[in-house]
């Protein structure tokens, strides 16, 4: 209401005092002639005449003002919004490139990618920034990309890199917070302490640089103590190891990931994150290959899942692979209930943000759940043992598939490298409630022979669709294409 009386109060005011000056002279006027003459009528009607034109006029011109400081204001707004595309509820962007290691011996390289990774999971559980994902930062090791290819790339406004030596029961570490477009060091530490205190070292490098970003805040995300893995280094390191073994995604790496954190929890057994990281391990075991799923296999990584979460209540990861599983299995509201756990203890995950989306298309939250599937493509196109963007991009495709957007699956389509059978499949679906032409089309014939002795009603359900009308039309479709 005090916006609208600022639009309008001096246009106005400037109208009603012309109006009173105008009448005054006009009484002067009709004093000093014939207004029988002039205007044919008398000058008591002429006076009455203005009178009513003037109040006529007010409404007509507060409207107007109204009207004109809007659209006034609306281009302002816009041109102010173009100048300064950043808003308030714009969050810092970083990345944390992987640490130089300072060892002679290569075998400590895990120890220094594990503390790096370990700080950019602290990163991403503060929610007033946003962080490139852990995958996305250590490509730079294989691709070689340069800190500014990355700037542009993932639009980041800061980078954090540095360095790591250990030496027996020590370890140094070198860091430094440098804007991206003008290179600049907006704060940087050196640390010589005990390797037990390495927890109190990621704590302060991540509340420090957090503070360099956006000030002094309260954080609660950074209180660590319901989170320290580990009071054991032993186990600590093992953890580590476990964890570098299993983003190397080959069956030895595999193996050797589950008797690395067998050991970890063998060391500490209150050690959480070793529970719920062997947990994981097995996950990529059995969809690689690595291991045949039994009723001995599913129990144990349940057993992992209650034992990790008994210890600790607030592991993101727990509650992220326990969201997938209940997907899995076509527990929709269990799904969803630990997805929901996962995002709000770490809003940053793109394995965490990519899940739940799933998981919220399924239960018809679609735009909600597009949005999810949109930023974990941001954080991390590539996700962890792929090659390609592609499995990001079919989920995304799966979302828009769902609101009948057509001209956002083609678009997705193209970008594809190689389809996977849902996505194929609702596309097909998608031509054939729109009635477009499809069977002439390359991605429809380049798969239709690889495709045509899947064992389909399985591949279906594996989607995991929470649909019984989609998923009937869906066999009926393949049925009638491969008939």
């Amino acid at each position: 209401m005090n916006e609208i009386f600022k639009r309008i109060w001096k246009p106005t005011g400037a109208y009603i005092v012309g109006s009173l000056g105008f009448i005054q002279l006009a009484s002067v006027i009709l004093e000093n002639i014939s207004s029988e003459k002039v205007f044919g009528s008398s000058s008591e009607a002429v006076m009455q005449a203005t009178f009513i034109c003037a109040l006529i006029g007010l409404p007509i011109v507060t409207t107007a003002a109204f009207l004109f400081s809007y659209k006034k204001h609306e281009v302002k707004g816009d041109f102010e919004k173009e100048k300064n595309p950043k808003s308030s509820a714009y969050k810092p962007r970083i990345a944390v490139f992987p640490f130089t290691n300072l060892n002679r011996d290569r075998d400590s390289g895990f120890l220094v990618d594990g503390i790096v990774e370990d700080v950019i999971t602290e990163f991403s559980m503060v929610r007033e920034i946003e962080i490139i994902s852990r995958q996305t930062c250590f490509n730079l090791k294989d691709n070689n990309i340069s800190s500014r290819e990355y700037k542009n790339v993932f639009d980041l406004d800061y980078i954090v890199s540095g360095s790591i030596r250990a030496v027996e029961s020590r370890i140094r570490i070198s860091v430094e917070l440098a804007e991206t477009e003008s290179g600049n060091v907006v704060w940087s530490n050196k640390y010589d302490r005990k390797k037990q205190d390495i927890f109190d070292i990621q704590d302060e490098i991540v509340r420090k640089i957090t503070i360099a970003l956006i000030g002094e805040i309260e954080i609660s995300s950074l209180k660590r103590a319901h989170r320290k893995p580990t009071e054991n280094m032993t186990s600590y390191e093992f953890l580590l190891k476990g964890k570098n073994n299993h983003h190397k995604f080959t069956q030895e790496a595999n193996a050797e990931a589950r008797r690395n954190l067998d050991a970890a929890i063998s060391a500490d057994r209150n050690n959480a994150q070793a529970y719920a990281w062997k947990a994981c391990v097995i996950g990529q075991a059995l969809g690689r290959g690595y291991l045949e799923m039994s009723d001995e296999v599913a129990n144990e990584v349940q057993h992992l899942l209650d034992t990790a979460l008994e210890v600790d209540q607030n592991d993101f990861e727990c509650h992220r692979i326990l969201s997938e599983v209940n997907l899995s299995m076509h527990d929709f509201a269990l799904a969803l209930e630990s997805g929901k756990k996962a995002f709000n203890l770490n809003p940053n995950d793109p394995r965490v943000i990519s899940v739940y989306g799933e998981i919220l298309l399924r239960i018809g939250e679609f735009e909600e759940g597009i949005k999810m599937l949109e930023k974990a493509y941001q954080l991390e196109p590539i996700p962890a043992g792929q090659n390609s963007s592609d499995r990001r991009l079919s989920a995304l495709f799966f979302g828009y598939s769902l609101i009948q957007d057509f001209e956002k699956c083609q678009s997705l389509i193209g970008k594809i490298v190689s389809l996977d059978n849902r996505t194929w499949l609702l596309n097909v679906n998608l031509h054939k409630n729109l009635k477009k032409e499809y069977e002439s089309l390359d991605w429809y014939k380049k798969y239709i022979t690889q495709f045509s002795s899947l064992d389909w009603p399985v591949e279906i359900d594996r989607y995991h669709l929470n649909n019984p009308k989609l998923e009937k039309d869906l066999i009926i479709l393949i049925e009638d294409i491969l008939r």
